[in-house]
């Protein structure tokens, strides 16, 4: 989009908030992400090397007392309470150097995450009570006349009111807040594609490790649904719960999933003018749910796009294609030539054939069609390097010669280049990338 186009938008103060909301949601959870990304090569590194040195301080112990040091279980099992009392006696453990002992990283980013959650909550009711009268602020409410004489006006002393009833909700249950989110809001919670369960055991996860140093309580064993996590079983009162990097990334792209599609609902909801940004927003989303094979995310995002009626074609082969590259990266193959063979090429532009015939590998029609897309539509040869649609064709040496022959690349940039393709808009120049 064009600066002069968000300027225009920045005048309504609605779709601004609206916009506001969404950046701030998807940079603290990516920036989250990013971050355990960057340290996660270095904390499993330390954490082999911790491991690497406990072993051998045991293996001295073990030797010192006399004792073979144990290969198997049922040797391990055998050692006697006497010879146990002989290795610990010998037993001098090293300091340990990995900054993610109990699972630290993790835990403190996971915690972070499920903040980030609930301060879009709080974004999205806050901008309820803001911008419609007819909300449950009309309702009488008590009032703090010492409080009312320290505001300068009616709007600060209303955002007290709003700041008020927020801080009130967020103390209630998970489910109290969606209650609250579906039926006083009446925003859609797309229940067919998000996992509620999933984010509710983790809210409760994040309580037992923030107020109960991680250990499990009896609310926990009563209100988590287990049969969505895998990564406990049999527990009970007391036991430590831990947060391991596998479990971490499930719930990341639950959460992940599940904002942008409140936030999508938002949009739809109120701020129907302003839909076809919404729509080139579930493009971005599917496609860098590509890229960073995020597939199950992209599948459940595409579904919601696939639903969403545009009156223009392009927006629809464009959520197509990526909800197809999410089929095929979960290896779905059936569902993938299911969908692929709806799709009506014979109308669109070069670039949008090309990539038809490229996500099924389709070799010799994906030559056929590249000098008429690079003539067109300017495809170059760095979307050729980077698009997740030319995958498998990229696996193909015979492909990548006759395509270098065809654009003839003097270098290769490691970035993604995108193509223009502009869909038109009355109101908005939002010329967007092939994505």
């Amino acid at each position: 989009m064009k600066k002069s186009n968000i300027n225009k938008l920045k005048g309504d103060e609605q779709i601004s908030t609206m916009l506001g909301i969404k950046d701030s949601f998807t940079s603290n959870t990516k920036g989250i992400k990013k971050f355990v990304s960057h340290l996660k090569p270095v904390v499993e590194e330390a954490d082999k090397s911790d491991s690497y040195e406990v072993i051998k301080a045991l293996q001295i112990a073990y030797k010192t007392a006399g004792i073979n040091f144990p290969k198997t279980k049922e040797e391990s099992e055998s050692i006697t309470d006497e010879q146990k009392k002989a290795i610990y006696r010998n037993l001098k453990l090293p300091e340990l150097k990995s900054p993610n002992q109990g699972y630290l990283l993790w835990k403190s980013n996971f915690v972070l995450l499920i903040s980030a959650f609930e301060y879009l909550f709080a974004d999205i009711i806050s901008f309820y009570f803001k911008f419609y009268p007819n909300s449950a602020l009309d309702k009488t409410v008590e009032v703090d006349l010492s409080e009312l004489k320290n505001c300068s006006s009616i709007e600060e002393y209303i955002d007290i009111i709003i700041s008020n009833k927020i801080e009130a909700l967020l103390y209630k249950s998970i489910d109290k807040q969606l209650e609250f989110i579906e039926k006083e809001i009446k925003l859609d919670l797309e229940h067919e594609l998000i996992n509620w369960d999933i984010i509710k055991e983790a809210t409760l996860r994040r309580h037992l490790i923030v107020h109960n140093d991680c250990r499990i309580n009896k609310r926990y064993l009563k209100e988590a649904d287990f049969s969505k996590v895998k990564d406990i079983t049999d527990l009970k009162e007391g036991d430590i719960i831990m947060i391991t990097p596998k479990y971490f990334d499930m719930v990341y792209q639950e959460i992940f999933l599940a904002g942008n599609l409140i936030i999508q609902n938002s949009f739809r909801k109120w701020l129907k003018k302003y839909e076809q940004i919404a729509n080139i927003d579930l493009i971005d989303l599917t496609f860098d749910a590509a890229v960073e094979r995020e597939f199950i995310v992209g599948e459940k995002i595409g579904k919601y796009g696939k639903r969403h009626n545009s009156f223009n074609n392009d927006f629809h082969f464009r959520i197509n294609m990526n909800y197809c590259l999410a089929l095929k990266g979960q290896g779905k193959s059936d569902e993938f030539q299911k969908e692929i063979k709806q799709i009506d090429i014979s109308n669109l532009s070069p670039i949008y054939v090309v990539a038809y015939h490229a996500i099924q590998n389709d070799k010799i029609n994906t030559l056929k069609h590249l000098q008429n897309a690079k003539k067109v539509d300017k495809l170059e040869w760095i979307s050729i390097e980077n698009w997740p649609l030319f995958e498998g064709l990229r696996k193909d040496k015979e492909f990548i010669e006759k395509a270098r022959k065809i654009f003839k690349p003097s270098t290769v940039k490691n970035k993604i280049l995108p193509v223009t393709a502009p869909i038109n808009n009355n109101d908005l120049d939002t010329s967007k990338t092939i994505k």
